[in-house]
Parts: structure tokens; C-alpha cells; sequence
């Protein structure tokens, strides 16, 4: 059997995780007693804002065809792998963000969290990049993907930093 999928589809699905991750790290700043990990949250948080408004201007500006038609996926392989990453994704997983926040009792739980997030957003986005054309935005997705990067790194950082103490 053939599939086809869209854009438009896939590009939700990426505005579904930064939303949820902006939800969880809202929360964590919110909960955390440090004021560093506090300013490590609150800016994720921001960051993930404009991630946000990355995937709604790539859903604004697909053209009808891209919300209508598809991806012609005969092996579905490429869905399927998706459809994995996806379904696998820490924040879609878990539909009540501010539970699973709650469920980190400390900042080094936090901390595991939100790297395995940034990982998980890292490997979907990188499957999105294959199922998306140069002129709906392969090379603005890259520059998400860095962006990922750099922030599992941040995160990676100050746990580090914490385990030190």
C-alpha cells in the first residue's frame, strides 16, 4: 500500500513538541529553588517560543497543494520512521506536560528530562528534513536542528556543573 503524507502534517506535529516543551520548561522554572536553573528554564522557554514561531511560519507559508497533497511514500518507510519518532517523542508520549513535570523531584531529573527532549526533537526533526523539499524549508529545519544541538549542550553543561557540587 502507498501513503501520502503533507507538510502541513508534519510541520504540526514539530509546533505540538516546541509547545509542549515551552509548557515543561515553563514549569521547571517556575518549581526550581535555584535561580540559575530558574534562568536555564525560563530562557529554553523563550527559545522554544521562537521555535514555535518557526513552525507556524513554515505552516503559513506552504501552498495549498503542500496542505492537500503528499509525500509519495510507496515503502512508507519514511512515515513509519516518523510515525516512530514521534509517537517515541518524551512530550507527545506524555500528553500532560505539567504532570510530567511535577514528576521531577530534583534539578538533575529535570535536567535528564529536558536533554532527553532536546534528543528527541534532534532525531525527529532530522527525519522531518527528509521528508521536506529545499522550497518548504530543508535548510530553516538544519538551523533548528544546530539549534537543538546547542541546547543539549547547554543542558549537558550544567548537568555536569551540578554533579560537581
Amino acid at each position: 500500500m502507498s501513503i501520502f503524507f503533507n507538510a502541513d502534517e508534519i510541520f504540526q506535529m514539530g509546533l505540538r513538541i516546541e509547545t509542549n516543551g515551552k509548557e515543561f520548561y515553563e514549569a521547571i522554572a517556575k518549581k526550581s529553588p535555584d535561580a540559575s536553573m530558574q534562568k536555564l528554564f525560563s530562557d529554553l522557554s523563550t527559545w522554544e517560543l521562537e521555535h514555535i514561531r518557526f513552525f507556524k511560519g513554515l505552516r503559513e507559508a506552504l501552498p495549498d497543494s503542500a496542505r492537500r497533497g503528499g509525500s509519495f511514500d510507496p515503502s512508507q518507510e519514511l512515515l513509519l520512521y516518523l510515525q516512530s519518532t514521534a509517537d517515541s517523542h518524551v512530550f507527545l508520549k506524555n500528553p500532560n506536560i505539567h504532570e510530567l513535570a511535577n514528576r521531577c523531584k530534583t534539578p538533575l531529573e529535570a535536567l535528564d528530562l529536558a536533554i532527553s527532549f532536546e534528543k528527541d526533537s534532534v532525531v525527529f526533526y532530522s527525519a522531518m528534513k527528509k521528508v521536506t523539499s529545499e522550497e518548504f524549508g530543508r535548510k530553516e529545519i538544519d538551523r533548528l536542528i544546530d539549534e537543538e544541538i546547542g541546547h543539549i549542550a547547554m543542558l549537558h553543561q550544567k548537568k555536569k556543573d551540578l554533579e560537581k557540587r
